[in-house]
């Protein structure tokens, strides 16, 4: 009965502890989905407040864009042609380079009037509409639609995919067209990827409709693309925020998304943060800790269940004595122990039948007394054993131990370890006695022996190892030490190893300032993750010499909770001298590559590609081509005719592995041919194959037109080519010689000159002009030849040597009839002077250039105008580079350059300013032929500082009223405009001050209308002195009506300024013209900028009423709530009856 109670009690107990144990997973189990929902709701809050930074950020940029917008509408109202092109220019030179593709105008009717594409002065001269595009309608649908913002939109000019900006343009109070900015959708992009570099994290921007307009990632995934309709922002458009979590249809990631609808665009802006990545932490920390608390319950419920089998067998121990012993004995055995004893007060003490074997000696000898022993021991171990013996004898300690070594009967030292116990006579009924065991410990000592020399030698190695091995812990209070470190630290920190073994101030002392915080962040990531640490920083020696460090090593957690890392640090100060030095030799290659304009392309023979840089794709007329291009591919763009030549040679000198050169003609994308020179040379690798080919792509299209044009102009010159030998042969003559000189039409190659001259006589004369080249390097004269029909002409002979350090060889004659040229010279000569005349006085600069570039004639007014040093007359014939250094560098830096001449139409206009403030206009005409030919160039140079400093006068005078000097209505509504824009922005508050003179009507009719405008007069004086500040605007509106702008200015600020300006006005005098003084007073109404002029003025005329209404001269503040009212039309706030 007892023994079923026992077990009914360990089962209850059991049946407990499996509850307890339950009630504790619940627990946890709760506590984890709490730790997963919290860690969910972080993200969820990051994602938030990202969105909204990332809203403000985006509103920014509307913002500026709108402005940008409005001013260009504005200016091209005003003055197209000038000041609205120079905006323009100076707007795609502000923004970013690529953020704005195009700045484009559109008239009433749809048609492009002006493009920044297009060259010159943007003039759009081919048709282009937008009639039909969303951004043009939604103003023509809409009057009062300001700024609207399109889905990514393919251009119909600049080809690419951008985000339409219009803004109405207001022609004559109606509608004029349209602003257009093409914003490029990988700007905004590319601002989305500096916030999320990397990772599953995304920003996105959308319109309020789902139309995608930029996306941080695969950005070219989404174009043209839409939101899926279920989104919360989408079916909830009167939410301005919100979160939800839903798997991308780009790529497929589930991500925890957070939007925030942009307060004055149609716009959304939405950020989604990787839901896995984003719980991964949590979720492996949860993982963990499942394992960990199911080890441990596995355990206790293991070790309960081994208690109550332990307690239920508590009656077998007795039992299980003998067999014990048995497996004590085992155990002896199976460890090589050895028992002893030693009975105290006896000599001999007595050992078991090992030690016999253990020293060598006959079995019999298991009994040693103690002189024998001492024979055996070791003379140095024998101290130490007796007084080991002794004292636990006394009591001093719980244990005997000692290890001595004794001698061998072969002569060897045999190491021992005894352990013993003295053995209570009380408990045992024995006689007092020692009993333990011993065991011989030899080989360990050995391995201990072999373990130290080993060190030694370790530690002489790694003193000459260039650098660091070392031992780093980081305990939990935050201390650290090297606990192991090799002598290089002497090298590395200037110290020894025994300071830092208890703590690393000393090293870390050393650290550059500027690396300390980023060495302690990386040492501290690694502790946290135990990943593999590595890091590079800068170390001051004592000396004062900044060398860079480089170190890994590999982290483990210890038991106590601190970190220990084992690890090589080293000096890579000349690595970084080196990849220094390499940065700098491949940007001397990419600056030469860009000087010469060569491309750089790489031949992989092995995979048969081809990979080229931009330089080779901008050659083709390709922004881009596939990368790699496959060598078919490549083939494909060769000229049929070049192909075969080019293939051979290529394959021929790849083979051989030597360098190539040859000159082929390519397909371009526009499907034209460009001659292109390619250079190569094989790259063999490791193993000395050719596996690389890599050389230059040069663009020699220009070189070879040239080449052709001169055989061209060869064969189908006017003139008569001749190349003529020592021995007066002809050598080679052009078709015009043929065509000329042979009688039969066949070629004179070979014949003598002699056939060309009317007699022996003219033939032997001509001696001497022959004779006058090789001396003189060249000869001119009119001579008279025998032609192919047997007529006498004079021809005009040009001799100069075939080759000028030859003289002695071949001469090229160049012969031109000049018959008729005879007869005409007069009147050519007669003519070309009054040109001349007429050039050298006409009212500006003038200079003629043939088709190279050479002057041909230029008047002093051109030198004069732009202050060259020379007469004019002097510069005939200079060529083009001449006379681009005699330019001012302001002027040469608009004018076309040779690389990119003006070639579109027949004229083009530039205006410089030049360093001393004129202002010039040069003016280009093409000068052609009735077919079209290309005769040269003539520029027109004028002064026209006095008309712009006029048009500068007129735009001044537009925005100034007449009577009081201060800015007009019209002046003011634009610096008003801006102020609220500049608030939108995040600038201060700012106000508006009303100001009304009192019974103003009063004083016309008593004093007269003279004194009537010395009263508003002397308001401006006060207005423009220094009673305002240097940032305040004053204006008249119209009338005895004026108003103030007081930017970053408080509501008591702007109520003193007020009050200020209505005393001074109230305490002046101002004398009649009868000399009488007159005392005037005015009511000024102030509120607070608001969001909009119309309603800002409305708020400021009405509080003006109110001054009016309660007795005049007085300042009255507009209610805070006033300015939130809607936008007025342009008129501005209807006047109240003073």
């Amino acid at each position: 009965m007892k023994k079923i109670l026992a077990q009914w009690r360990i089962a209850g107990t059991l049946v407990l502890l499996l509850l307890a144990c339950a009630a504790y997973w619940w627990q946890l189990l709760g506590q984890q989905r709490d730790q997963l929902a919290f860690a969910q709701a972080q993200t969820e809050l990051r994602a938030s407040q990202v969105s909204r930074t990332l809203a403000v950020q985006v509103g920014t940029l509307m913002g500026g864009l709108e402005y940008l917008a409005r001013n260009l509408a504005i200016l091209y109202e005003s003055d197209p042609q000038h000041a609205f092109q120079l905006a323009a220019g100076n707007a795609l030179a502000t923004f970013p380079p690529g953020s704005l593709l195009q700045i484009a105008v559109a008239a009433a009717n749809g048609q492009i009037v002006y493009s920044s594409l297009t060259p010159s002065d943007g003039l759009q001269t081919n048709a282009v509409s937008i009639e039909d595009r969303a951004h043009f309608q939604a103003h023509t649908l809409n009057a009062g639609q300001r700024i609207y913002i399109s889905r990514p939109t393919l251009g119909r000019l600049s080809g690419q995919w951008s985000v339409q900006m219009s803004y109405p343009v207001e022609h004559q109070g109606g509608f004029g067209g349209v602003v257009v900015l093409s914003v490029n959708p990988e700007y905004l992009s590319r601002n989305f990827r500096e916030v999320f570099t990397q990772g599953k994290d995304v920003a996105l921007l959308v319109r309020a409709d789902g139309a995608y307009l930029a996306r941080s990632h695969l950005q070219s995934e989404v174009l043209d693309q839409n939101m899926p309709p279920e989104r919360e922002f989408l079916s909830h458009p009167e939410r301005n925020s919100g979160l939800y979590q839903s798997p991308a249809s780009v790529d497929g990631i589930e991500r925890l998304y957070a939007w925030q609808r942009l307060a004055n665009y149609p716009l959304v802006v939405s950020v989604g943060l990787g839901r896995d990545q984003a719980l991964a932490t949590t979720r492996i920390a949860v993982r963990e800790s499942r394992w960990r608390n199911a080890l441990g319950t596995g355990a206790l419920l293991l070790a309960a269940t081994w208690i109550a089998v332990l307690f239920a067998r508590q009656k077998q121990d007795h039992m299980q004595l003998q067999r014990h012993k048995q497996r004590y004995s085992l155990a002896l055995e199976g460890g090589k122990l050895g028992t002893w004893y030693w009975p105290l007060g006896a000599d001999e003490m007595h050992f078991d039948v090992r030690w016999p074997t253990l020293l060598g000696l006959p079995p019999q000898a298991q009994q040693l007394n103690q002189q024998q022993l001492q024979a055996f021991m070791h003379p140095s171990d024998w101290v130490k054993w007796r007084d080991a013996l002794q004292a636990h004898v006394r009591g001093e300690t719980d244990y005997f131990e000692a290890e001595p070594r004794l001698r061998h009967q072969n002569g060897q030292w045999i190491w021992v370890h005894l352990r013993g116990k003295l053995v209570d006579p009380d408990t045992t009924q024995t006689t007092p006695h020692i009993a333990g065991t011993y065991l011989d410990v030899t080989q360990r000592h050995e391995a201990e022996a072999a373990r130290a020399e080993m060190q030694t030698r370790l530690s002489k190695l790694l003193a000459q190892v260039p650098g660091m091995v070392y031992q780093f812990r980081l305990r939990t209070d935050g201390s650290a030490c090297f606990p192991y470190a090799s002598p290089g630290i002497m090298d590395i920190y200037g110290i020894t190893p025994e300071p830092v073994q208890t703590d690393a101030h000393q090293a870390f002392a050393s650290v550059h300032p500027e690396d300390m915080d980023r060495l302690a962040a990386s040492i501290r990531q690694s502790a946290d993750s135990l990943e593999a640490w590595s890091f590079e920083w800068r170390q001051i020696r004592p000396d004062g010499e900044v060398r860079w460090l480089a170190g890994r090593a590999n982290p483990e957690r210890e038991p106590d909770g601190s970190t220990l890392w084992h690890g090589y640090i080293h000096d890579v100060t000349e690595q970084h001298a080196m990849v220094e030095t390499l940065r700098r030799s491949e940007a001397r290659l990419r600056l030469t590559m860009a000087a010469v304009q060569d491309g750089l392309w790489e031949w992989d023979t092995h995979s048969d590609t081809i990979l080229m840089d931009t330089r080779c794709h901008e050659i083709l007329g390709y922004a881009t081509l596939p990368a790699p291009l496959h060598v078919n591919t490549w083939r494909r763009l060769v000229h049929p005719d070049d192909r075969p030549s080019v293939l051979t040679t290529l394959q021929r000198q790849v083979a051989l592995g030597q360098p190539f050169d040859v000159e082929a003609r390519l397909r371009t994308k526009q499907g034209t041919w460009r001659w292109v020179e390619i250079r190569g040379k094989v790259a063999p690798d490791a193993t000395g194959q050719s596996a690389l080919v890599i050389g230059t792509q040069t663009d020699i299209t220009q070189r070879m037109q040239e080449a052709h044009l001169r055989r061209a102009l060869l064969d189908n010159a006017a003139a008569a080519l001749l190349i003529t030998t020592p021995e007066r042969t002809i050598a080679l003559a052009n078709q015009r010689a043929v065509e000329t000189f042979s009688e039969d039409g066949l070629p004179l190659q070979g014949k003598s000159t002699q056939a060309l001259h009317r007699h022996e006589a003219s033939y032997a004369q001509f001696r001497q002009y022959v004779d006058t080249v090789r001396l003189h390097g060249a000869v001119q004269v009119e001579y008279l030849l025998r032609t192919a029909t047997g007529a006498l002409r004079w021809f005009s002979m040009r001799g100069t040597p075939l080759d000028p350090e030859h003289p002695e060889g071949d001469i090229v004659w160049t012969l031109v009839d000049t018959t008729e040229r005879r007869e005409t010279e007069e009147a050519l000569a007669t003519a070309q002077a009054h040109l001349l005349e007429v050039i050298q006085h006409f009212p500006g600069g003038v200079l003629v250039q043939n088709q190279a570039g050479d002057a041909v004639v230029i008047n002093q007014a051109m030198c004069d105008l732009f202050n060259v040093p020379a007469r004019s007359e002097d510069l005939v014939g200079c060529d083009r580079e001449a006379l681009l250094a005699l330019v001012p560098p302001e002027a040469r830096a608009v004018l076309p350059s040779r690389e990119n001449p003006h070639n579109e139409g027949s004229s083009a206009s530039y205006e410089v300013t030049l360093q001393d403030g004129r202002t010039t206009r040069i003016d280009l005409i093409l000068m052609r032929t009735g077919r079209g030919d290309d005769l040269g160039r003539l520029w027109l140079a004028q002064d026209i500082t006095e008309r712009r400093r006029h048009e500068r006068t007129l735009e001044r005078l537009a925005a100034t009223d007449t009577l009081t000097g201060l800015p007009n209505r019209r002046a003011f509504m634009a610096r008003l405009e801006a102020e609220i824009t500049h608030i939108a922005h995040g600038a201060p508050p700012a106000m508006v001050l009303m100001l009304d003179l009192d019974h103003f009507k009063r004083v016309n009719d008593t004093w007269g209308h003279a004194t009537g405008d010395q009263v508003l007069m002397h308001l401006a004086k006060l207005l423009r002195g220094n009673l305002l500040r240097k940032d305040d605007m004053a204006g008249r509106l119209g009338g005895e009506e004026f108003a103030v702008l007081l930017p970053d200015t408080t509501v008591p600020e702007g109520l003193g300024i007020a009050e200020r300006l209505r005393a001074a006005l109230e305490h002046s005098q101002i004398l009649s013209d009868t000399g009488q003084a007159v005392r005037v007073t005015m009511s000024v109404g102030a509120c607070t900028v608001g969001t909009h002029s119309g309603s800002t003025l409305a708020s400021a005329d009405a509080a003006l009423y109110e001054a009016k209404n309660t007795g005049r001269n007085r300042v009255v503040q507009a209610p805070a709530s006033a300015t939130a009212a809607p936008d007025l039309p342009h008129g501005g706030p209807t006047q109240p009856p003073h």
